[in-house]
């Protein structure tokens, strides 16, 4: 039992630091979602490229430390499911941020208002409220042009909401796989400490 005491403190000494690492990540979450709900609000593009600078800064230090614990998980601490249990959390980490990103270019987008089913609605709404006014013609954007070649084709209303629903869906998988791996975590340490007592 003497034996394994120092290993089992280095394995703990380990997990403590991907914990707060993962804290960190999680801060940083907070305000990603903060500066975009901002972003959304005042339409203010600068701060909200800030953020996304200052996440990417935070993920990429993030990621350094998961990537040196799953190391010594793998290799000196001969722990290669603990690493594993890593590896899991960081892919899960890659799918909600890709799928986060992807949520929020969806509603960026909308928040535009530049779609023509939603300039349709738009122009619905004022034509009850004001006489006289003419809808958007059906070939135009609401920026007045012509549709072009090179333009790609915008996404009707329930492609848009089916695809809104699709990346919430995806996020909510990878919050899922990363709430279980962190409980597995949570139980490896416990038990580590058990041993360790």
């Amino acid at each position: 039992m003497c034996a394994s005491q120092p290993q089992s403190a280095d394995l703990l000494a380990v997990l403590r630091i991907f914990k707060a690492a993962q804290e960190k990540r999680v801060r940083q979450y907070v305000h990603f979602k903060n500066g975009f709900a901002e972003f959304l609000r005042s339409k203010d593009e600068a701060p909200y490229r800030q953020v996304m600078v200052d996440t990417t800064r935070e993920f990429a230090e993030v990621n350094e430390v998961v990537h040196c614990a799953e190391a010594r998980l793998r290799g000196d601490l001969a722990r290669p499911d603990l690493a594993a249990h890593l590896r899991q959390l960081q892919e899960a980490e890659k799918a909600k941020l890709k799928f986060t990103l992807v949520q929020q270019a969806l509603k960026r987008e909308a928040s535009q208002e530049r779609f023509s089913w939603q300039q349709e609605f738009t122009a619905e709404q004022q034509s009850s409220s004001a006489v006289g006014e003419t809808p958007l013609e059906g070939g135009s954007h609401p920026n007045g042009h012509r549709h072009c070649c090179s333009m790609p084709p915008e996404p009707t209303q329930e492609e848009f909401n089916n695809a809104l629903a699709e990346a919430t869906q995806e996020l909510q998988a990878a919050v899922t796989t990363i709430n279980d791996t962190l409980e597995e975590l949570r139980e490896a340490e416990e038990e580590l400490l058990e041993d360790a007592a």
